[in-house]
């Protein structure tokens, strides 16, 4: 994720601390796919540093091979699947939820075809200058690395969120930055984008704590709601109903 072990280390333990607070705030159920996502990246740069000092000789080389392998595994089998199931399950609306239920699936695909490249093929982690170079063989790899870039970089684009939907467009951009700057062998700055992604997170999750508290019934995130779904809803106050577009003027009212 990063060009030295010390970076690597620096990027976990910020990562950790964003963690805690995401875990923290969630004030719905359906937010804790995402709160985990910067405990996951936070648990995903600290092993990477143990595979760096594995490849100083720092710390024993058995201890280096369990590292790359748990490092490969988050990368390979964890996040395909948590990055689109993160978003599907905070999703109100129907037509963007099975929209996300398709890379749902494809991410399950993924997660399922590189599991079984970490059990049936060699995987080596290779030291370069600033940054490591992790080497396995991939069947059918014109599929499943498109695959892998659609199910994580693709959830966010189908959200209903404006929030969410904004930094990944973003993050599509950072992605091709970062992939170039990595395969032009000059450096790895993953675990910046990762901390970045991690407080793009929390302001996400912070959005919802505020928006639950100022309605309890779990409404949610205000920027989530399609547009039209107020449409479909009733509030009742002081003796008479409203709805359509009154109910909205009323909800903006209320919730700022």
């Amino acid at each position: 994720m990063c060009f030295s072990p010390e970076a690597d280390l620096t990027a976990g333990v910020v990562l950790g601390v964003i963690a805690a607070d995401a875990l923290r705030r969630h004030p719905r159920r359906s937010d804790l796919p995402l709160a985990l996502l910067p405990a996951v990246l936070a648990v995903h740069s600290l092993i990477e540093a143990v595979v760096w000092y594995a490849g100083r000789g720092q710390v024993d080389a058995s201890v280096g091979t369990v590292a790359t392998y748990a490092y490969l595994f988050i990368a390979f089998v964890v996040l395909p699947t948590l990055v689109p199931v993160a978003i599907w399950v905070r999703e109100p609306d129907s037509r963007h939820r099975r929209a996300l239920t398709a890379l749902v699936l494809l991410g399950l695909a993924v997660s399922t075809v590189l599991f079984s490249v970490l059990l049936l093929h060699p995987v080596t982690a290779t030291l370069d200058t600033h940054f490591i170079r992790y080497t396995t063989t991939i069947p059918v790899g014109a599929l499943v690395v498109p695959g892998y870039v659609l199910a994580i970089c693709g959830a966010g684009l189908l959200s209903s969120a404006r929030m969410i939907r904004a930094f990944a467009i973003v993050n599509v951009l950072a992605v091709a930055v970062l992939t170039l700057i990595n395969a032009a062998a000059l450096t790895s700055l993953w675990c910046g984008w990762a901390v970045v992604t991690s407080v793009a997170i929390v302001s996400v999750i912070r959005r919802n704590e505020s928006s639950h508290e100022r309605d309890p019934r779990g409404q949610g995130d205000v920027s989530a709601a399609p547009a039209g779904h107020a449409k479909h809803r009733s509030a009742n106050t002081k003796g008479r109903t409203i709805s359509g577009r009154d109910h909205s003027r009323y909800r903006g009212s209320t919730m700022s």
